[in-house]
């Protein structure tokens, strides 16, 4: 059998997506893993709601945002379908530790970080509503720096590494620049 067949019979590719992205992440959003997993946002709600009745998610709704990750026995799922889908070696799974990838994700972090700071540096001083809504900006990009740096903990010695600690020092130094521009 070919790969993608095999894929086919053991694996429904939403589902495992969505799986093996909040495996990546720990603790998401919502509307993170639809974009992340190529779906819309009720599909992934729908999908989600299923995991959890299984057991395998927990979701907590924070205002208006909807977090969800992995239980105990999610885990060992998670852990386990990513065993399989590498033992498949099914290429359209997202396998979130490829350097590639990450490479890409550091890549779209530094670019919205960076609009950020040339928002930022055409702006004398700032008031204190304007800096709390840039700091709430960079917010999704700690969390994503972290996730990026969970992904390298497997790889002890990839390249990427300095260029995840220059998006750290970019991102503390937009921060610096937003607290000494308030008023």
């Amino acid at each position: 059998m070919v790969t993608s067949e095999l894929a086919d019979v053991f694996l429904h590719k939403m589902p495992t997506s969505l799986l093996l992205t909040i495996r990546t992440y720990d603790r998401t959003y919502v509307s993170v893993l639809a974009k992340e997993c190529n779906c819309t946002y009720p599909h992934a709600v729908k999908t989600l709601w299923g995991m959890e009745k299984l057991g395998l998610i927990q979701s907590e709704k924070v205002g208006r945002v909807k977090y969800v990750q992995l239980t105990d026995h999610g885990k060992v799922i998670a852990d386990s379908l990513n065993a399989l889908v590498q033992n498949l070696g099914v290429d359209d799974v997202p396998l979130r530790n490829d350097v590639g990838y990450i490479n890409q994700k550091i890549n779209n972090v530094i670019r919205k970080v960076e609009t950020i700071q040339k928002e930022l540096e055409t702006a004398d001083k700032v008031s204190r509503e304007e800096g709390i809504r840039f700091n709430r900006r960079l917010g999704p990009y700690y969390r994503e720096l972290n996730a990026i740096r969970l992904l390298l903990e497997t790889q002890p010695n990839s390249p990427l590494r300095s260029k995840v600690d220059a998006l750290a020092r970019t991102l503390q130094r937009v921060k610096t620049e937003i607290e000494t521009k308030q008023t």
